[in-house]
């Protein structure tokens, strides 16, 4: 029987039930279509495969043409449909609110470049590699240039939280890193599914657009990628082969690679082998880069800023596919000598991640400097939102229909700004227009245990008149959560149900001393 933790399982069916809202069913006429006789059903989907290419010294090697790399699918030689090369760009990052309790996902509207998440995860890293990694990473922030904006990811227990969005701000990336280390494993730490983790991280990242590099702090890991079936007897075990499959497919989708960097450090003394050989292997399948056995953590951060903004993007459509799940090596090759490429080995041919059209869709992003440029939108358009959290005046009586405050909580308001042309409009009555709403609250406390959980739908009058004149309108809408003393961080989404769109913005609040 397989397992979910709790805290995946609240994120991913969250975010599983607004992608699902937009959803209707189908129409007699497609009914009618399905069982109309001789019908050909042709499968296929289109592989993107990201390539590093560096050379003896570790450095990006670029300018290489489509005609320099050869690109196999289980040993057969593949047309390429495209081939782009991607250079390091510095990225104008969009400012983030200035405003107490206020949080937002404008960066969305200008996404960096480069996206960059760190993840400090400290189910493995004992308190003495921590106190080591706090000290490093103070470097790290320190030589963090203007325009490299990364965000900042922790792992508690069963809980992986952000502790910031993408910014480049000195002191707010510091501030995060104060927050995740040092601090004390909890018991049973270790015994935490990886592939929780990584679930969880590509829920945070399925919003951004574009290739997205996880550089993961950790002295080991259960998580056993691989690069196909029959790497490893755990691998091959049903209890963890299709959870295997799933994390595989999504870091697969949103393009994710996986950079782990021992926080152990140099280990002259008792090496942990089988842990860094499951990180260099983690790194190989998806593409990334594993860096053990050095005291230079920060400077290996900084080297995998500096050279992931270069890199080739391949695709190619396989005419074998029969969406039976079985794994398609994936080799892609030089005509030249001397270099190393890193690439996604392979994929499941499982249908889920079939080609996803962009109709000519565009995204503009602005670079250092003002100047801007266009790249294809891959993902749906996401809502552009701010949350607005502030705590409730403390002895207020509960509004209508709110429980009474219970012992050790303290009440926030958690007021949404959606923009008005986000949301489409049902019922509509003359010059007013019923919008509605979902909206999500998934709250966790300092120890990364869940403290609140809430999912409802909310209607809401327009006028359309008002809405015409103010194009930029805000529809507003707000509900209460009871969070406990300390920090918290809250994952809070909204959706239009007729569209399927969403949105999703992280808050962290200190909450102070509760109220009795």
């Amino acid at each position: 029987m397989r397992m979910r933790a709790m805290a995946g399982t609240l994120i991913l069916g969250v975010a599983g039930g607004l992608c699902a809202a937009g959803q209707s069913s189908g129409s007699p006429d497609a009914a009618s279509a399905q069982q109309t006789p001789y019908t050909l059903n042709v499968y296929s989907r289109a592989v993107l495969t990201d390539v590093t290419v560096t050379d003896k010294k570790g450095n990006p090697v670029t300018g290489l043409t489509e005609q320099d790399f050869r690109t196999l699918d289980n040993g057969k030689p593949q047309q390429l449909a495209s081939f782009e090369e991607h250079h390091e760009q510095m990225a104008m990052v969009e400012p983030a609110s200035t405003a107490p309790g206020s949080f937002n996902n404008a960066f969305l509207r200008h996404p960096p470049p480069q996206v960059n998440a760190l993840l400090f995860d400290d189910t493995t890293i004992g308190i003495v590699d921590q106190m080591f990694l706090f000290q490093q990473m103070k470097q790290f922030v320190e030589a963090l240039p203007a325009g490299e904006p990364v965000a900042m990811f922790t792992r508690w227990g069963d809980v992986t939280v952000q502790l910031c969005g993408f910014t480049d701000d000195h002191a707010t990336v510091l501030a995060a890193i104060e927050r995740a280390i040092p601090r004390l494993q909890e018991t049973g730490a270790w015994m935490t599914n990886d592939m929780d983790t990584l679930h969880q991280m590509g829920v945070y990242l399925s919003q951004v657009p574009g290739r997205k590099n996880l550089i993961w702090f950790t002295t080991g890991s259960n998580l056993f990628l691989g690069m196909g079936p029959g790497d490893s007897p755990l691998v091959d075990d049903p209890q963890w082969a299709e959870e295997r499959q799933e994390v595989y497919d999504m870091m697969e989708s949103e393009r994710i690679a996986i950079y782990p960097i021992d926080a152990g450090g140099l280990r002259v003394y008792r090496p942990n082998v089988s842990q860094q050989m499951q990180m260099l292997q983690d790194a190989e399948a998806t593409g990334g880069h594993a860096y053990v056995n050095t005291n230079g953590l920060a400077l290996a951060a900084q080297h995998i800023l500096s050279t992931d903004g270069d890199y080739y993007t391949l695709t190619y459509s396989p005419q074998d596919l029969k969406n039976k799940g079985d794994w398609h090596r994936v080799q892609v090759k030089l005509d030249r000598k001397g270099y190393e490429l890193s690439y996604r080995r392979g994929y499941y041919d499982d249908g889920s991640n079939p080609p996803t059209p962009t109709q000519g869709k565009t995204r503009t992003i602005l670079k250092a400097g003002g100047k801007k440029y266009e790249v294809p939108i891959e993902h749906g358009d996401p809502i552009v939102f701010t949350a607005q959290v502030d705590p409730v005046v403390a002895g207020a009586s509960p509004a209508a229909g709110e429980p009474p405050l219970k012992r050790g909580r303290h009440r926030y308001r958690v007021l949404y700004l959606v923009p008005a042309r986000d949301v489409g409009q049902v019922n509509v009555q003359g010059r007013v227009a019923k919008s509605v709403m979902g909206s999500a609250v998934l709250a966790f406390d300092h120890y990364g245990s869940p403290v609140a959980k809430q999912l409802r739908q909310v209607t809401v009058d327009v006028d359309e008149t008002k809405e015409q004149l103010l194009p930029n309108a805000n529809i507003a809408f707000a509900e209460t959560v009871d969070l406990p003393k300390g920090w918290n961080y809250l994952y809070l989404a909204v959706w239009d149900p007729a569209s399927g769109r969403m949105g999703t913005v992280n808050a962290q609040v200190e909450v102070g001393k509760a109220s009795r």
